[in-house]
C-alpha cells in the first residue's frame, strides 16, 4: 500500500524551541502510528525523519523574518506542503485562534481537492467575543480529527458541536518518553553544584490575562538564588528558548545572566540551537530544578522528571498546571504575595511538592493522540 502522505504545519522554523519540538515529534509519531510518509511544512528540523518544504540551504533568518521575504517564503512553503499531501495536520501549539492568516483559505481550498484536515496537540482560543468563536467553529467543522491538549479546549470543542471529531489528548511533548528518550540527567555526586535552569519569556503584561510582572519575579528569583548560594554551590543556566530576533528572549536572557553575576551567582546563557530541539531537551534534563516562563521549558522539565516552577502569564500555562495538578506554590501568578521562590526552591531540591499526575501517567496518554486518528494503523 502507498504510505499516507502527511504534511505537518505549525510555527516550525521560527527559532522557537517548543514549536520545533512539535515538528520532530509529529513526524516520528506519524511514521510509528500512521505508517505515513511525513513532511514538515517549513525548514528542515534535526532528528525529524521527514522531508521539508524549504531547501536545507535556505537561511532560516529569511524564512522567519517579518518582512516581505519572510512572508513570501512561508506562503511558498505552505503551498508546497498542501500540493501533494493526503492529510494536512496542524501539529501542536496555540494555533486554533481567530487570527487571520493566509493558511485558512488555502486549507479550505485543499479540502475541495480531497485533502483531509486535522489538528493535534492544540489549544483552542481564547477568543475576544462570540463572533470570533463562531468563525473558528465554522472552520473546524471542515476537519476530520481534532486532538486538544487541555480540558478547557475540550469543553470549547464540545460547545462548538465538535464532539464527533474531538479527542481529549495532551501536549505533544508528552511523546518524548516514547519517541525521543534522552539519556542526560543532573550531575550526581557529593559536592556537585546545584544546577538551576531559568527560561524567561518576552510576554505582554498588559493583556486580558493577569500576568505577573517580569521585573518583579526576576528580582525575587535573583534574591532566592543568592540566598541559596550561601548554603551550597549554585550554577544557573539561563535559556532563551525563543531566538526570534523580534519576539524572542535572547536579550532578556543575557540581561538576567548579567544581573545574576552581579550578585555573585554563576550563570551562563544557553541559546536555543535553532532547528535542533532535542539538544535543548538534553540541556533542560541536566538541571536539578527549572523555573520557566516558556511553557515548553516547564513541560519538558516535567517529562524529564526535573522539578519545576512555572510563570503563569497565559491561559495555556494555567491549563497545563491544572491538568497535571501542579501545587499552587509552584505557580508564579500576578497575585502572589512575597517571594514565591524562597520556600519553593529548597522544597523542590529536597524532592517535595510533586505534581498530582505523575509524568508516567501523563505520557501514557500521548500515543492516543495519533492512535485515535482515522488514519491510525492497527
Amino acid at each position: 500500500m502507498t504510505a499516507l502522505r502527511t504534511a505537518f504545519t505549525g510555527y516550525y522554523g521560527m527559532r522557537n524551541f517548543g514549536d520545533d519540538l512539535f515538528g520532530v515529534l509529529c513526524t516520528r509519531a506519524a511514521q510509528t502510528y500512521w505508517r505515513a510518509a511525513p513532511r514538515v511544512v517549513g525548514p528542515p528540523l534535526a532528528a525529524a525523519p521527514a522531508r521539508s518544504t524549504v531547501p536545507r540551504r535556505y537561511p532560516t533568518r529569511w524564512y522567519g523574518s517579518t518582512g516581505l521575504v519572510g512572508k513570501a517564503s512561508r506562503w511558498l512553503s505552505f503551498a508546497r506542503g498542501i500540493h501533494d499531501c493526503d492529510v494536512l495536520v496542524m501539529g501542536g501549539g496555540s494555533v486554533i485562534t481567530a487570527r487571520e492568516s493566509f493558511r485558512k483559505p488555502m486549507m479550505l481550498s485543499a479540502v475541495e481537492r480531497g485533502v483531509q484536515l486535522a489538528a493535534i496537540g492544540v489549544s483552542i482560543g481564547p477568543f475576544a467575543d462570540a463572533r470570533d468563536e463562531d468563525a473558528v467553529a465554522a472552520f473546524l467543522q471542515r476537519f476530520r480529527y481534532l486532538s486538544v491538549r487541555d480540558e478547557r479546549s475540550r469543553r470549547l470543542a464540545q460547545a462548538m458541536g465538535l464532539q464527533a471529531i474531538t479527542h481529549a489528548g495532551c501536549d505533544l511533548a508528552a511523546l518524548l518518553p516514547v519517541l525521543g528518550p534522552r539519556t542526560a540527567g543532573p550531575a550526581s555526586g557529593q559536592g556537585a553544584p546545584v544546577r538551576i535552569g531559568v527560561a524567561p519569556c518576552r510576554y505582554r503584561e498588559d493583556g486580558e490575562y493577569a500576568a505577573p510582572s517580569r521585573r518583579r519575579w526576576e528580582e525575587h528569583l535573583i534574591a532566592a538564588l543568592a540566598d541559596l548560594r550561601r548554603m551550597r554551590e549554585v550554577h544557573v543556566d539561563v535559556f532563551s528558548l525563543n531566538e526570534h530576533p523580534r519576539h524572542g528572549d535572547r536579550e532578556l536572557a543575557r540581561a538576567l545572566v548579567d544581573r545574576l553575576r552581579t550578585e555573585g551567582v554563576a550563570a551562563e546563557h544557553r541559546p536555543y540551537a535553532s532547528q535542533d530541539p532535542l539538544h535543548t531537551v538534553d540541556a533542560l534534563a541536566a538541571c536539578d530544578v527549572v523555573v520557566s516562563a516558556r511553557l515548553h521549558g516547564a513541560i519538558v522539565a516535567y517529562l524529564q522528571d526535573v522539578p519545576f516552577m512555572i510563570i503563569d502569564y497565559h491561559p495555556k500555562c494555567r491549563d497545563f498546571a491544572d491538568d497535571i495538578g501542579l501545587d499552587a506554590s509552584l505557580r508564579v501568578t500576578a497575585d502572589r504575595a512575597g517571594n514565591p521562590f524562597s520556600d519553593a526552591l529548597p522544597a523542590l531540591l529536597a524532592g517535595e511538592r510533586q505534581p498530582r499526575v505523575s509524568r508516567a501517567d501523563y505520557a501514557r496518554r500521548a500515543p492516543d493522540i495519533f492512535q485515535c486518528a482515522p488514519w491510525a494503523k492497527a
